[in-house]
């Protein structure tokens, strides 16, 4: 697996912590082609497969579900910084808005 890690400042004012992300090497299954990544640090670890028609494809849905996962992770926690961060380009910014838009009213309902 490949980690990364990155520092998570809650917005809380809570201690900063220390978030790991792994993603893992295409494996061929029975049916498809998987990858596996994780998010640790947080109040409960995140692991996930994601399944493609060739190893590629699973990588490149991987790396694509991660920024998104991570930022709710981030959301659920009670919002925060992450250094570095994952979330300065495009088309992930007008995505990650829509969702903190969405849980904003949710709470408030």
């Amino acid at each position: 697996m490949q980690e990364m890690s990155a520092t998570f400042t809650p917005d809380n004012g809570g201690a900063p912590r220390t978030i790991t992300l792994r993603i893992g090497a295409p494996s061929k299954g029975p049916y498809s082609w998987c990858v596996v990544f994780e998010l640790l640090g947080f109040d409960e670890p995140y692991r996930a497969t994601t399944e493609g028609a060739d190893w590629a494809q699973a990588l490149e849905l991987a790396a694509r579900r991660l920024p998104g996962v991570l930022q709710c992770k981030v959301l659920d926690a009670g919002g925060g910084t992450l250094e570095p961060s994952f979330f300065d380009r495009e088309p992930h910014l007008a995505e990650l808005r829509q969702e903190a838009e969405r849980r904003r009213v949710a709470q408030m309902n």
